[in-house]
This record gives structure tokens, C-alpha cells and sequence, in this order.
């Protein structure tokens, strides 16, 4: 796989004296995001997709304004964000270099906007007063980053695995088209998961830990978030529900089936999965889960460590408040087959 993914002759880019072929536009981007609470597969899912052809991973671009451009944390191709080949000529194509984005306007913008409280404005073509300038400008610099991005890499398919609900509903606004995969996961794994005390090594010294979370905490953002994507496909998105389960039991049945929602060309272009395995390469992944950093050869394998190690009053806790949508799930998987 290609440090830069693919390029042709038609247009090009210099960043620092290099100049980097990359492909006109000829239609708006494609955009498959990956939506649903935290810790439920979706950087694994999104680095398997990266690697079917035509498709590319940009991370979750929604922290890209935080952590890329002022804190300069890591790319998953373990470059400083200022140092990514990749994301230096995105943004040299979409703002003529990251040095002309007002980083602070710009994380301003997106922190006054991109809410879940303000959803129900988001699933309008309005702005209160308080919100509208900065939406504008959120609108504009997000619409130049995707098209930057698919004429950089030369990909029909951008992947954005943000998962919040409220960016999902920001990005009906843009000029692209969107789709979204749900991702779902047992939701007491998903709150095992979150108890664990888990590091960033994008952070370099500062050695951050990721959040955590109580199994109520938990519970609640898991079935808030799968409600508003749900709910996404009342505004006419496409919606997909994923789960982590099924994409660990049947990986290649999975992707085939994402890439078709995805619109690619063909589902010929999947990445070879020899028994259950995956070669994971290089990606740009500008934020999300530690293992966007993992090169080489992966089992997907489903994890199920919270069947063992999950205190019981946590898993009663969590089983309790999630049984209606296991159900509802539970029901909708049996309907489909």
C-alpha cells in the first residue's frame, strides 16, 4: 500500500519545494463514517476498509483541529501531525498550508457547533444567532478538508471514523456524500472497556490517559448514541448498523457488505483475509483507538474479556439498562438473515 495512496497526472501540489500529484475532483467526496460509542471495534473496522481499494482513512477528523493542528500529536503513521506527508499536502490543497487555519477560531468552531445538545438545530439548514457565523466557517473549512483529502489521496471512498451523533448531523450540511455505519457492540464489553485505564501514545512524553467511564456513563452514551443514528436516517442518510461481533465471526462477509452500502466500484477490491488474519499497513489516521498504530499481521478475533472480568454488579448494572436495545438488536439480526 502506497505511503500517499494514489495519484495521477492532472494536478499537483508543492509542499516544502516537493510537489505531489494528486487527482482533480470530478464529483463530491464520497464519506463513510463510522458512528456509534467508543471502544465498540471501529478503528480496526476503519483500517480494514483503508485497505480496500479505492477506499482511504482519514481518522476521526473531528479531533483533527485539537489534536492534529495545535497539539501536534501523532498520525498512525507514527509522524508529528505537522511532519505527515499525507496531511501536509491536504492542507496545503485545501487552506494553501495548515500555517493560514486560525487553530483557534477553528477549534472554537467546532466546540460551539458540533454538539449533541444542539442536534435538533443541526437537522435543519439553520443557525441560532449565537451559532451561525461559526457554523459558516465550520461548513466552509470541513468542505475544503474532504475535497483536499480525496484529490490528495486519490480515493473514491474518504472514511471518517468521529462516531459522535451531532458531527454526523453537522456533515448533512457539507457538500459530500455521506453515509454512516453504525457501529454496535455488546454494550457490556463496551463498559468493560471503558473501566480500563488505557494510554494515548499519540501524546509522546505527556503519556495521557484515554477517558474513562462508569458502567452507568457508559450505558447511557451507548444507547444515546445508537438512538441518533438511528434517527439519522429520517433526514435521509443512508444508515447501516455494523456489528462487532458479526464483522469479527464473518470479517470478509462484513467489509464485502459495507463496501457495497459505500458505493464502490467493486467488491473485488477487498483486503485478503487468510484465516481470519489481516496484514495491517500504514495509515494516516489522524485520530482515534492506540491500535491505529499496529503494522503487520492482526487476528480479528473477537474479544470477549468481559464475560471473565467485568465485576458482576457492573455487568448486572450494564445488562439491565441496555436489555431493550439487545432485544431490539437481537430481533432486527434474526429479521435479516
Amino acid at each position: 500500500m502506497e505511503l500517499l495512496g494514489k495519484f495521477d497526472d492532472r494536478h499537483s501540489v508543492t509542499v516544502a519545494g516537493q510537489t505531489h500529484e494528486t487527482k482533480q475532483p470530478v464529483s463530491r467526496p464520497k464519506v463513510l463514517m463510522l458512528g456509534g460509542f467508543g471502544r465498540s471495534g471501529s478503528t480496526l473496522l476503519e483500517r480494514c476498509l483503508a485497505q480496500c481499494e479505492g477506499f482511504s482513512g482519514l481518522g476521526e477528523v473531528i479531533h483533527l483541529w485539537e489534536r492534529g493542528l495545535h497539539d501536534n500529536e501523532l498520525c498512525g503513521c507514527s509522524s508529528k501531525f505537522a511532519d505527515c506527508p499525507m496531511w501536509t499536502a491536504i492542507g496545503a490543497e485545501a487552506y494553501g498550508g495548515w500555517d493560514k487555519v486560525d487553530t483557534k477560531v477553528a477549534i472554537s468552531d467546532r466546540l460551539g457547533v458540533v454538539r449533541n445538545r444542539f442536534i435538533p438545530e443541526l437537522t435543519g439548514q439553520f443557525a441560532l444567532a449565537p451559532r451561525r457565523d461559526a457554523r459558516e466557517r465550520l461548513i466552509e473549512r470541513l468542505d475544503r478538508l474532504y475535497s483536499a483529502a480525496k484529490q490528495v489521496t486519490g480515493a473514491d471512498i474518504l472514511v471518517d471514523s468521529s462516531k459522535h451523533p451531532a458531527y454526523a448531523y453537522f456533515l448533512r450540511s457539507l457538500n459530500i456524500d455521506l453515509r454512516c455505519v453504525l457501529v454496535v457492540r455488546d454494550p457490556r464489553g463496551v463498559a468493560y472497556s471503558w473501566s480500563k485505564v488505557i494510554k494515548r501514545p499519540e501524546t509522546g512524553d505527556r503519556m495521557q490517559d484515554m477517558p474513562r467511564y462508569s458502567v452507568l456513563e457508559s450505558m447511557v452514551n451507548w444507547t444515546s448514541y445508537s438512538l441518533l443514528f438511528h434517527a439519522l436516517a429520517l433526514f435521509k442518510v443512508p444508515v447501516m448498523t455494523v456489528h462487532y461481533e458479526d464483522f469479527m465471526r464473518a470479517p470478509h462477509t462484513t467489509l464485502e457488505k459495507i463496501a457495497r452500502f459505500a458505493g464502490a466500484k467493486s467488491s473485488e477490491l477487498l483486503p485478503e483475509l487468510a484465516d481470519g488474519q489481516i496484514d495491517l499497513q500504514v495509515h494516516h489516521t489522524v485520530a482515534g483507538n492506540p491500535m491505529r498504530f499496529k503494522v503487520g499481521e492482526v487476528k480479528l478475533k473477537l474479544d470477549e474479556t468481559w464475560k471473565s472480568k467485568m465485576p458482576r454488579t457492573d455487568r448486572a448494572i450494564a445488562s439491565v439498562l441496555s436489555f431493550p436495545m439487545r432485544v431490539a438488536y437481537k430481533a432486527a439480526r434474526i429479521v435479516g438473515r
